[in-house]
């Protein structure tokens, strides 16, 4: 009877909306390119206003009513198009319209009237390149940087407070989802314009119906007069220590066949691009040698089929030394005290290829397939020390090593059908996805354990545990839009989503008989599968008016998850949830340069296998893990905003995001710190000092992050101020002995940024930040802290008198708060002398000094829902180095 009623309201709904009138259709491309634009905005403004939205072709299509209309059609970085047709009793066929791109200027030509350094387009916000001075050296990184509203610390790429995740040039995909490889790869000299933005799905693209989940993106506009040539970067250094260094970057852009090629091979902890491990840890803090390279490709082979992709590989040799101290959460009035030594040492290769293929098949059909694939394999070497106090009595200490391989890999692909009817609104799509994540290890763990509780244990391991993983995932969502009205659309979906995993743990003791791990460990073996089967069904809708843009819809989720133990015991057991997951979603123009937009959203989420395995893991035998085969899935609630207001007057920009969530059912960790010898499950005996930790459902977890900034030119000193403030308070559930308790963590800093915009012989950047953080603990209030980080950083080029180039680096960090010996304030010191050569400049040779003063370090502060962090890492020292590097520069005529 319900699918009766369903089947009535989805006819009425597409029934209401049936209009007469005559078909309209049309492609936009880049005049300049010869390409399709993606996204444009096809308008018909007369007696009834029409939107349409060009697909990944460029194509658009739909249905209106006889009549006089004026078509406008708009699109970032291109002038707009305008024209007036008369719709009769034919269908209108508007051909190619082809749109000039803003940036044809030649950056040869000298322009006089003012540069508008910053503009605002509807949700998007555009910087101007040319109001950005830097260094002839200097990357899109460097030139990113100095623009308002933007961060970048490290390999990490903020926008308006919010993480990039993808950087895109002229519109397409660079580097995949790497977005500090693609600003490092860029050289700033060939960038018109910068645009930021939440970009939308594809699924978006093509209905126009508005989702919450965007995507922040950094979009390059190229110069038109650097679109077609050669030209890189190539640089190599050697050192008196032995040290060396060699970087290639090479690019040849032929109009719409674009390559990039990257590599490098160094000893002093230089890694251009990201590197994202599937199996284990891709790279550890100490010292490393890197071996690298990537390319990445972007073609329109023909008028339906374009193409992009790229290629990663990394190999590292890594070296690290650490000291750590961790200062435990307990109910007593003195925690317990835990100080390790490690020295790790670890190999590690890895590839990952991504691609893009788009193919229209015609005006109203089209494929996109996106594939991705990641391999790693990764060898390591540990030994350990550490001990356990309390009120300075030794509980236990441990010597262990241990070594292992470790591979992996994880495949994933996207292949999304996309059809537009006739009817203006109207359209079907189908998203089917699926992915294979598969992990095997081998380990082999040597140790000696002494326990000093009620009666002394000392307990030997020497033990082999080969483990496999493999979890797959597949799904497939329908996607039906239909409009309502001129200014209303309906969308209805349905999605299923089946996730099959298996883990296998087996642990072998050594037997001296045998002369190999033949015996079996039942304690420590596990053979575990998990089932989940996820079904959604419901609607969004959506109303658009002259200012904003609103959504609301509603689904409904059923679950169900089966787990099955095969060994050491046979069980099984299933779940099954039901839930409703509501969402809204509000776009508001406040004016053509301030934008607001609030997101609700719910969602439920899948514990992980590891997590479900009740299974012991003894690779740190004083802190045992075991899995929870009854956890329950999270269910969030989750509220995102965001404001941007850009003054194009005065070059400046002002954001402020921020977001809170409440989950039920958060997955914490339930810890049990034995006081004194204890008997736990599978008849385990936990000594005193131990530790065992196993993931539980509970309720009370929210939190609640804010993010602010404002960035304008100071003209008077021809400079770049940017202020960047954050903070956040978390609050997370904790069960330590079985007592419930809530730990709160309090965080917040100001960075202050001053950039040079003086000429490209004076560059500088100056940043300067205070961060705080706190935890207050209900159990134990002797443990509430409070630590300051605080960070000085300057970078300063200058070129003079016959090419002659100056560069210092400095790096003041203070730290206060942390644990007794971790407190320590240095500065990291670098500085270099060259001179640039030939007689455009293009080759320089440098002699480089690192850390001249001898003080680098490295200290992490963490806070868990178990116990405060202080980490020491060795790093690398001082060292002189002799660079040699040559710019290529080849374009042709635009």
């Amino acid at each position: 009877m319900a699918l009766k009623y369903f089947s009535f309201l989805l006819l009425f709904a597409l029934g209401v909306t049936c209009l007469h009138g005559q078909s309209i259709e049309g492609r936009v491309y880049n005049k300049n390119l010869n390409i399709p634009l993606q996204g444009s905005t096809v308008r018909l403004i007369g007696r009834t206003n029409f939107i349409f939205i060009s697909d990944t072709g460029g194509y658009f299509s739909g249905v209106v009513p006889a009549g006089n209309y004026r078509v406008s059609i708009s699109r970032m970085g291109y002038a707009p198009f305008k024209k007036d047709i008369l719709v009769k009793h034919k269908d209108v066929q508007l051909g190619t319209i082809f749109l000039n791109d803003t940036s044809t200027m030649l950056d040869e030509v000298k322009i006089v009237e003012k540069i508008m350094a910053v503009v605002q387009k509807n949700d998007t916000t555009e910087y101007n390149s040319g109001a950005y001075k830097t260094n002839p050296d200097a990357d899109a990184a460097d030139m990113v940087k100095k623009m308002p509203g933007m961060e970048l610390n490290g390999s990490s790429v903020k926008a308006q407070g919010e993480a990039v995740t993808k950087v895109l040039i002229d519109g397409k995909p660079f580097f995949g989802n790497d977005p500090y490889a693609a600003l490092r790869t860029l050289p700033a000299e060939v960038i018109d314009k910068v645009q930021v933005y939440n970009e939308k799905s594809e699924q978006e693209l093509f209905t126009g119906f508005s989702e919450v989940n965007t995507t922040k993106t950094i979009n390059i506009i190229t110069k038109a007069n650097k679109r077609n040539g050669v030209f890189g970067k190539v640089d190599a250094g050697a050192g008196i220590d032995n040290t060396y260094n060699t970087d290639i970057n090479l690019n040849k852009f032929d109009k719409d066949e674009r390559i990039t090629v990257t590599g490098q091979s160094n000893n002093i902890n230089v890694q251009n691009f990201t590197n994202q491990g599937v199996a284990g840890p891709a790279q550890a803090l100490g010292t490393a040698l890197t071996n690298a390279a990537g390319i990445n490709y972007i073609n329109k082979l023909s008028k339906k089929l374009d193409i992009s992709g790229s290629y990663f590989f990394n190999e590292t040799d890594n070296n690290s030394t650490n000291q750590l101290q961790r200062r435990y959460v307990a109910t007593a009035d003195s925690g317990q005290l835990y100080n390790e030594s490690n020295n790790a040492h670890s190999t590690n290769y890895s590839h990952r290829f991504n691609a893009r293929v788009n193919y229209v098949i015609d005006s109203a059909n089209s494929l996109l397939f996106q594939p991705q694939l990641s391999l790693q394999n990764n060898n390591r070497n540990n030994s350990r020390t550490g001990a356990t106090t309390q009120a300075e009595s030794l509980l236990n200490q441990t010597s262990n090593t241990s070594s292992g391989t470790q591979r992996g890999y994880n495949f994933s692909g996207n292949l999304l059908f996309r059809h537009k009817f006739k009817k203006a609104g109207r359209t079907f799509s189908l998203n089917v996805t699926g992915s294979n994540n598969y992990n095997n290890s081998n380990t082999t763990l040597n140790a000696l354990n002494q326990y000093y509780g009620n009666s002394f244990i000392n307990d030997t391991l020497n033990q082999l545990t080969p483990s496999i993983q493999n979890t797959w995932n597949v799904a497939a969502n329908a996607a039906y839009t239909e409009q309502v009205s001129k200014n209303s659309q309906l969308q209805l979906q349905y999605t299923a989503t089946y996730v099959p995993a298996h883990s296998d743990n087996n642990t072998y003791n050594y037997s001296y008989i045998t002369d190999a791990y033949t015996l079996p460990d039942t304690l420590l073996s596990n053979t575990f599968r998990n089932r989940s089967l996820l079904q959604k069904a419901g609607g969004s809708y959506q109303v658009h008016g002259k200012k904003y843009t609103l959504s609301f819809g509603l689904y409904y989720q059923s679950t169900n998850f089966a787990n099955s133990q095969f060994f050491p015991y046979t069980y099984q057991f299933s779940h099954n949830f039901q839930n409703l997951l509501p969402t809204a979603s509000l776009q508001y123009k406040l004016s053509e340069t301030r934008n607001l937009q609030v997101n609700y959203t719910t969602a439920t989420s899948v514990p992980g296998i590891t997590q479900l395995q009740s299974v012991i893991n003894n690779t740190d035998p004083l802190h045992l893990t075991t899995g929870n085969p009854e956890l329950r899935q999270p269910y969030q609630h989750n509220i995102t905003l965001r404001y941007n207001a850009t003054n194009t007057q005065n070059a400046s920009n002002f954001y402020i995001s921020g977001n809170a969530s409440y989950t039920q059912h958060f997955i914490t960790n339930s810890a049990i710190i034995a006081q004194n010898d204890t008997l736990i499950q599978q008849n385990i005996l936990l000594p005193k000092g131990a530790q065992l930790t196993m993931p539980v459902n509970v309720d009370g977890n929210w939190m609640i992050n804010v993010s602010t900034g404002y960035g304008t030119p100071l003209k008077g000193i021809k400079s770049n101020l940017n202020i960047n403030a954050s903070a956040g308070l978390n609050h997370t559930p904790i069960i330590i002995n079985g007592i419930s308790s809530f730990q709160t963590t309090q965080n917040g800093g100001v960075n202050i940024a001053l950039s040079s915009n003086i000429s490209e012989n004076i560059d500088f950047t100056i940043k300067s930040s205070c961060f705080l953080a706190s935890s207050t603990n209900a159990l134990n209030p002797n443990l509430n802290s409070l630590t300051v980080n605080e960070t000085t950083q300057g970078n300063i080029n200058i070129i003079f008198w016959k090419g002659f180039v100056y560069n210092t680096q400095f790096n003041y960090q203070n730290n206060s708060g942390l644990s007794a010996g971790y407190n320590q304030d240095y500065l990291l010191w670098n500085m270099s002398v060259g001179k640039k050569l030939g007689h455009k400049r293009l080759a320089d040779i440098r002699v480089l000094a690192y850390d001249i003063l001898n003080q680098g370090t490295n200290i992490q502060h963490s806070i868990s829902d178990l116990y405060i962090q202080d980490t020491h890492t060795n790093v690398l020292h001082r060292y002189f180095m002799l660079i040699f590097s040559y710019k290529i520069r080849s374009f042709k005529p635009a």
